[in-house]
């Protein structure tokens, strides 16, 4: 018995028949619907900290993050504008 043959052993048993492709979006998005939100309460319950904690702990992550780009950003700031400077220093050294 291959799996197509399963598959249609299994829906004959079932009282309803397979119409079309359509009639199995409905169900299959609200299983997926239904898991997604089982997923999450099962989460929520087996969280190691409490939401505050790990928000807190996200927010902290997020600052440390946007203070090293800022400091990047700083540095490669210097960067450019160290080298623009010194050559416009040149320039108006050479026209005097």
């Amino acid at each position: 018995m291959d799996a197509s043959e399963l598959g249609d052993w299994l829906f004959d048993m079932l009282p309803f028949k397979r119409k079309s492709a359509a009639d199995w979006i409905v169900p299959g998005l609200v299983g997926l619907g239904v898991g997604m939100i089982a997923g999450a309460g099962v989460g929520m319950l087996l969280a190691p900290e409490p939401g505050e904690v790990t928000r807190n702990k996200l927010r902290e992550g997020a600052n440390r993050v946007k203070e090293r780009a800022s400091e990047l950003a700083d540095r490669a700031r210097e960067q450019i504008t160290r080298p623009a400077e010194q050559r416009s220093l040149a320039n108006s050294n050479q026209l005097r």
